[in-house]
């Protein structure tokens, strides 16, 4: 009989664990997929920024699944093109100690554009 619950006990404290580390692994795949459609978002927002002419480049914002990216580029030397995109949406809390899914975060990326 003590054996039948310490058995039960050990299968409870094993059951509990996997239970911990299931919620932990749906987290962590839920948080990578929303990093995956930010960077797919960013990387739409990129490709179009560099089909624009460089003189009509300027603003602009556009709507990428649950994202919205904005961008908007100022001179930063004669030839030279200096743009700026956010993508605001579901991502990553800022600060937090462990990973937690925020409802709207922004997100800048920076990079510059030459005159061909």
């Amino acid at each position: 009989m003590v054996e039948v619950i310490i058995a039960i006990v050990v299968l409870a404290v094993g059951v509990l664990g996997l239970a911990g580390t299931t919620a932990y692994i749906v987290r962590q795949v839920t948080l990578a997929d929303i990093m995956t459609e930010r960077a797919a978002a960013l990387q739409t927002a990129i490709e179009r920024v560099q089909a624009m002419d460089f003189d009509t480049l300027g603003s602009g914002y556009d709507s990428v699944g649950i994202y919205g990216v904005r961008w908007t580029s100022a001179f930063a030397g004669a030839q030279l093109k200096q743009v700026t995109i956010v993508t605001n949406g579901p991502g990553l809390a800022q600060g937090a100690s462990f990973p937690l899914l925020s409802r709207q975060v922004a997100d800048t990326f920076v990079f510059k554009v030459i005159r061909p």
